[in-house]
């Protein structure tokens, strides 16, 4: 296709673009470029038609290396700022963009493509785009620490590349079109095909937006779901907008029967189709089963749950009845009426019944079988029994059923939730009942119980008899050593990231602790200090040395304790002091005393108070003064920052005020965090004052706090009833408890050990709804557990951690016969701390061999 000029030219075929460039190209920095949109079905026209005009003007370009690519590109759950972009032109200079613009509109006239919403289009209904951006991969690291594309701006300062969906160049970018004005919008309300007066959009998504509006005919609300052009166009099969239509004849039969919302209408405006309904007041099976459970302390009560199985069940046979297959059904695809009456919504995927489909539904709530089916799979009232048990196991004990798919031998998906099912059901007395159904609905085919099987188990009185936990002997020992001959296999010390980044993980910093390096090398060196694993020391040894190099690298340095380097080079002075050393510590140190202070967040994760963690910690380890003059630095600025604050979180009047500009209350990114490192800096540099103010934290948030028996729940702020309940690490009970438990040991003042002791009770009850990760999840809660225990001695709380290990291990995925616990997506293993398989790690080696809190450095 590049015709004579094809020697003068080099392609680079990646996995996700193939890069063309002439020879001696030599890329500008930045610039006003070009986007030529397609879909699978056009885009190799859309190639033929532009590649001898981009070489004739020796340009360089990039386009989707597969039609695989450009199917995710385009598809319906794509990044709304990046879909659509089959072809990307790098024009020399301006002039050249025009003549390549209008050359390639010419070319492209007929052929099909979405429109690209982070561009304008050149013409209307073009394939040719264009926006302002970088044409290189110049990035830095963001204060939150992840890279982005930086543009250089007129005064020489660098500002972000956003790619937004809507046209937004920086205003200091020349338009290269007469047309390309900035329109700012009329700031008038939108009115649909004459009568519907849209109030609010309920969210946006590539395929189009969901939008709550108001029939000025009738005065009543409807809902109005949008298909865009050439969203999810695959091979065949048509878009969403085709899709929408089929959807609306699918409510036209199912919503007389009462399973469905009915339809008032389906109109096109401009290419786009809008199917209107009935607005179905209530809340999402999703939110309502939170709703209840938080009712009924964190349990759904039984006949709400057996009432709520007849009803799905029944639902689902009337669609069947009228030669229907849902494929779809998930808790957000259900509606709970102010009545608790079920309706069905979102039924994009439901197929006739018997019919070839191409495939399509949610993992872990749509049938595997169907999932793991080619196109052109026949789909049968089967697949819905499994989301019937699927969506009855989420709702009953907030487990989320997707399960990280094992390598062969493969275990069969039933057997896997049947196992979640035993070890969960006996503190969940509605799973209990359910057990005999979920276990069946989700069992494999042919053993899958069909409809009328539900119906008769439904019909009887629940059994709520008990049962006891399966016991898991030894698998603590196998996850560990599993997970670290993982990690010995995967490291790549000639790679940018040590160890593989997670799919859908944006590019961060690879020497941090929450996705990089430096948290698995405080596992690795936690694991060699135990004595219990020799065979990780050449994995530390590596990785420990690729981190010094790669913190040689010129790069911006961040703070942060989890984002920044704060905590690489804490785990990089640790690692070298146990491999003997001295010249790699050395050098920690030496990097450590160049991280900034002058920031302007006083956070863990991200700012000054986890900077301030690894000062004390490397003055505790070394005796170098400097890094406890660096600690009071950082105290200072952290009191200053929030004293400036021109927000913060709702604050008891009679305790002192020095945190209450924390933008929330937990640890990750609040005040307990915050208050964690004043008590540990108050008590190392002898400066009672942080103590105290440490102390009126913990007042606070006793205050803030609102007890359900034994149990206490904090809300994440800045008010005191935003988001309550969350029990994380990050945000809520977890990391709130590792705060108090501290302050307890400190002070001595019940009211923290009461609050410390419910926390644990809290996060103990919850374990179940979490991923196994640190952050968010369950390794993260379990540490507390373990911080419990060791500060009062008390076994049930080790008992407790212990009992965590089972969360873990029914989540386990199988990889080359290794038992691997899976990041916090729960569909991949990673080797991260914060999110990945390294801090479950960290909870297992400290359960089994004791030591203190990584990244806390306790009163030692």
């Amino acid at each position: 296709m590049l015709g004579t000029e094809a020697p003068g030219w080099t392609l680079q075929d990646g996995a996700t673009w193939c890069m063309v460039t002439p020879a001696l190209h030599t890329h500008r920095r930045q610039g006003w470029k070009l986007h030529v949109s397609a879909i699978a079905s056009t885009a190799h026209h859309v190639l033929e038609a532009v590649t001898p005009i981009l070489a004739e003007h020796r340009c360089a370009f990039k386009f989707a290396s597969c039609p695989r690519v450009l199917i995710d590109l385009t598809g319906v759950r794509a990044p709304r700022a990046q879909s659509g972009k089959f072809l990307t032109v790098y024009p020399t200079d301006d002039d050249q963009l025009r003549e390549l613009a209008q050359r390639l509109h010419e070319a492209t006239i007929g052929l099909a493509g979405p429109a690209i919403l982070s561009d304008r289009r050149y013409r209307p209904d073009s394939v040719v785009h264009y926006r302002y951006g970088s044409f290189t991969s110049a990035r830095e690291l963001n204060d939150e620490g992840f890279y982005e594309g930086q543009l250089l701006a007129p005064d020489g300062s660098f500002v972000p590349d956003k790619r937004n969906p809507w046209f937004s160049p920086p205003e200091w970018a020349v338009p290269p079109f007469e047309q390309s004005a900035r329109n700012g919008g009329t700031g008038r309300p939108v009115l649909l095909a004459g009568r519907y007066l849209v109030r609010e959009a309920i969210r946006h998504a590539n395929r189009g937006g969901v939008y709550r509006a108001e029939d000025q005919r009738t005065g009543e609300a409807v809902l109005i779901k949008e298909a865009r052009p050439h969203i999810g166009a695959g091979t065949s099969d048509g878009d969403a907008r085709d899709w929408l239509r089929y959807e609306a004849h699918v409510l036209s039969k199912l919503a007389p029967l009462g399973v469905t919302p009915a339809v008032r209408e389906v109109f096109e405006s401009s290419g786009h189709v809008f199917l209107v309904e009935d607005l179905i007041e209530g809340t999402s099976l999703t939110e309502w089963s939170i709703d209840q459970a938080t009712r009924n302390g964190a349990r759904m009560p039984l006949e709400l749950m057996w009432r709520l199985a007849r009803d799905l069940t029944r639902l689902v046979a009337q669609a069947h009845a009228a030669g229907f297959v849902v494929r779809d059904l998930k808790p957000s695809n259900v509606m709970m009426t102010p009545r608790n009456e079920p309706v069905l919504i979102d039924l994009e995927c439901a197929v006739e019944l018997g019919a070839a489909v191409h495939v399509r539904g949610t993992a872990g709530f749509t049938a595997p079988e169907h999932l793991a089916a080619a196109d052109g799979v026949k789909a049968g009232p089967e697949v819905d029994c499994f989301s019937i048990g699927a969506t009855l196991l989420h709702t009953a004990t907030g487990i989320n059923p997707v399960l990280a798919e094992d390598t062969e031998p493969v275990r069969p998906v039933a057997d896997r939730l049947a196992a979640i099912v035993g070890a969960a059901a006996p503190e969940h007395p509605a799973l209990r009942a359910l057990a005999p159904l979920v276990i069946g609905m989700t069992a494999d085919v042919p053993d899958r119980w069909p409809l009328d099987k539900a119906v008769a188990f439904l019909s009887a009185k629940p059994d709520v008899a008990a049962v006891e936990a399966p016991a898991l002997n030894g698998v603590a020992n196998r996850l560990s050593r599993d997970g670290f001959a993982y990690l010995a296999e995967t490291i790549d010390v000639n790679a940018e990231y040590l160890w593989p980044r997670g799919r859908g993980v944006p590019a961060g910093d690879p020497c941090n602790v929450q996705l990089g390096a430096g948290g698995v090398l405080a596992v690795l060196d936690r694991a060699v200090r135990t004595g219990a694993h020799p065979e990780v020391e050449p994995v530390l040894r590596s990785a420990a040395e690729w981190l010094g190099r790669r913190l040689t690298q010129p790069d911006r340095i961040l703070p942060g304790l989890h984002f920044g380097r704060s905590g690489a080079v804490w785990a990089l002075y640790d690692a070298a002091r146990t491999l003997g050393d001295t010249a790699l510590a050395d050098q920690a140190t030496a990097y450590a005393l160049r991280i900034p202070l002058d920031w302007s967040n006083p956070d863990i994760c991200h700012g000054l108070a986890g900077a301030g963690l690894a000062q004390v910690h490397l003055w505790w380890a070394t005796g170098d003064r400097r890094f406890a003059d660096r600690a009071t630095e950082c105290a200072d600025r952290v009191l200053r920052l929030l004293e400036n604050s021109a927000s913060g979180v709702e604050w008891p009047l009679e305790h002192r005020r020095e945190l209450a500009g924390c933008p929330s209350y937990g640890f990750g990114h609040g005040i307990a965090g915050v208050a964690t490192f004043l008590l540990i800096a108050g008590r190392a540099l002898d400066w009672p004052e942080l103590v105290d103010i440490a102390a009126s934290g913990g007042h606070a948030l006793c205050a803030v706090a609102e007890r359900d028996g034994e149990l206490v729940l904090w809300p994440k702020g800045p008010g005191r009833t935003e988001r309550m309940g969350l029990t994380l690490w990050c945000h809520g009970a977890s990391g709130i408890g590792t705060f108090l438990i501290r302050l307890w040991q400190a002070t001595g003042e019940q009211v923290f050990l009461d609050h410390a002791e419910r926390a644990a009770r809290v996060v103990h009850r919850d374990r179940w709804r979490h991923s196994p990760s640190t952050c968010h999840g369950v390794a993260g809660n379990a540490q507390l557990l373990l911080d419990v225990a060791d500060a009062t001695g008390e076994a049930q709380y080790r008992y407790w951690a212990e009992e965590a290990v089972v969360c873990l291990a029914t989540r386990a995925t199988r990889r080359a016969d290794r038992l691997l616990v899976p990041d916090e997506t729960l569909r991949e293993v990673q080797a991260s701390y914060q999110v990945g398989l390294s801090g479950a790690l960290d909870f297992l080696l400290r359960l089994e061999y004791g030591g203190g809190r990584a990244w806390l450095p306790d009163f030692e």
